[in-house]
């Protein structure tokens, strides 16, 4: 799930206009706009008054957007972020507003009349969001029956933190945190926690605090539950959180459930430090933590020079993946569908991705679980990971460089090709050496072939301009060469 897909066609229309001119430093050709948004200049034209409408709904006159015959104008003062606007889009969109509602509401049991007339909207309007909102949902495992969410109080959790924190959405006037569960954590594992890990936490614990009431064994009777809380409910961590729910808990068992489910989270959302999680013995012995060695273990074999940057962040990241994917069901992505599909697009090689799909058919086939990878997110998560590791691979590509420019701007031109084709292929760019003994895998040259010795398995002849035209191509045949290299 994308957060622009609580937005209705016209209002990710509205949205992509305004990010589009925000990017542009405020100011876009209106033209260039409707040929990137396949729309026409009328339509354009009726998008803009309403982004001017929710703007001037929410900010007054702190942010305008404006137009010419040409060109479409944004200006807001300092302090105005595209994160804090995108939130306002969001939160003005009806879907969205439902989907709070029956989070927020749950205390009374509403009939469709009632919320029509909270919204102001139709009963037929109701039940078709409802509808766009349950297709939203269904990855989850939950859903709106009856006026009322039903499904995991741990899946609804997991979904409405995802729901609030990726929109930056403030729930404070809501529900108040217990600051104190931070100690609690910083106390067991005799750690202290920066603010990026007690921020989730404290939303997280508003989160439960909303619904608390669901947290009781009526609702955790499964027999995933069961297997796990068994495991979890003799660690010293467990015990302590539990104990600290069960001043604010309704009951002796929802201190139980409200433990076990932060507990979950915890794992799943890089509170806890690598190097003291993996001396946590109940962790370690886990169906998480052995995939997560198998995928580094993968990932280390792929390499000749071990990378000196694969550190305890980078192994927390993907322990909480497979945690998280243990636990819990569904993704919500923090970037938008486009800037996600550029990450893949842009650091995806044949190798990696042949990578990716055997690591991924192996885990499943060696661990049955619940909930099995979300195939898009594990390639992802993967993927980016490869491109930040530093090591040599069993694969690395060497290329060399014959040009006729001059060699400060080839030195300038090499360092731009190998930080651009790192992002895809584990390469060793150079200056041609037409003494090196082994062979190149590619030379790229301007050159007439007939004068460079063979020393090479491919060669590409670039244009005059300069290599940084010839990527496409390059690239395409790299893909070739570390395809038939990987395969062999």
């Amino acid at each position: 799930m994308f957060k622009e897909d609580l937005l209705e066609t016209s209002e990710k229309i509205q949205y992509n206009i305004f990010k589009k001119v925000y990017v542009n430093n405020g100011k876009i050709n209106k033209n260039d706009l409707c040929s990137d948004l396949n729309i026409s200049l009328p339509t354009l034209k009726t998008h803009l008054k309403k982004i001017e409408y929710l703007l001037n709904k929410y900010y007054k006159s702190k942010v305008k957007i404006s137009s010419s015959k040409d060109f479409i104008f944004l200006k807001y003062e300092t302090g105005v972020s595209l994160h804090s606007l995108t939130t306002y889009y969001i939160e003005s969109s009806l879907k969205y507003k439902l989907l709070k509602f029956f989070f927020i509401k749950h205390t009374k049991k509403f009939t469709g009349i009632q919320i029509c007339n909270y919204f102001n909207i139709s009963l037929a309007t109701l039940n078709r969001k409802i509808l766009e909102c349950n297709s939203l949902l269904k990855e989850f495992d939950i859903s709106i029956k009856n006026y009322e969410l039903t499904g995991s109080q741990l899946q609804i959790s997991y979904f409405y933190y995802l729901l609030f924190w990726n929109n930056r959405i403030d729930i404070s006037s809501v529900v108040s945190a217990n600051h104190n569960i931070t100690e609690v954590i910083e106390k067991t594992f005799n750690i202290t926690l920066k603010i990026s890990e007690k921020y989730p936490l404290y939303t997280w614990l508003k989160i439960l605090m909303i619904r608390k009431k669901f947290f009781v064994e009526d609702f955790f009777k499964d027999e995933f539950t069961k297997k796990n809380l068994s495991i979890l409910e003799n660690t010293e961590i467990f015990i302590e959180l539990k104990n600290f729910f069960e001043k604010d808990s309704l009951s002796k068992s929802s201190s139980t459930y409200l433990a076990y489910s932060t507990l979950c989270f915890i794992l799943s959302f890089n509170i806890i430090p690598y190097e003291v999680i993996k001396e946590f013995s109940t962790v370690n012995e886990s169906t998480p933590f052995k995939i997560f060695s198998l995928m580094t273990e993968e990932m280390s074999n792929l390499y000749t020079t071990h990378p000196n940057n694969f550190n305890n962040e980078v192994k927390l990241h993907l322990l909480s993946l497979c945690f998280k994917s243990y636990f819990f069901k569904g993704i919500f992505y923090s970037n938008n569908k486009i800037v996600t599909n550029y990450y893949l697009n842009e650091f995806t090689s044949d190798s990696r991705e042949k990578f990716v799909n055997d690591l991924l058919l192996k885990i499943n086939s060696l661990y049955k679980v619940k909930y099995s990878f979300d195939p898009y997110y594990f390639k992802l998560c993967i993927i980016l990971t490869l491109n930040y590791l530093n090591g040599v691979s069993k694969h690395s590509l060497t290329i060399g460089i014959l040009s006729r420019i001059d060699s400060l701007i080839l030195n300038t031109t090499i360092d731009y090709l190998r930080k651009f084709l790192r992002r895809k292929f584990d390469v060793i760019v150079e200056v041609y050496d037409e003494y090196k003994k082994e062979n190149y895998d590619l030379v790229i040259t301007n050159f007439d072939p007939k004068y460079i010795p063979k020393n090479y398995n491919n060669i590409y002849i670039f244009s005059n301009l300069a290599v940084q035209y010839d990527l496409g191509n390059i690239v395409k045949i790299l893909n070739e060469i570390e395809k038939t290299k990987f395969e062999g």
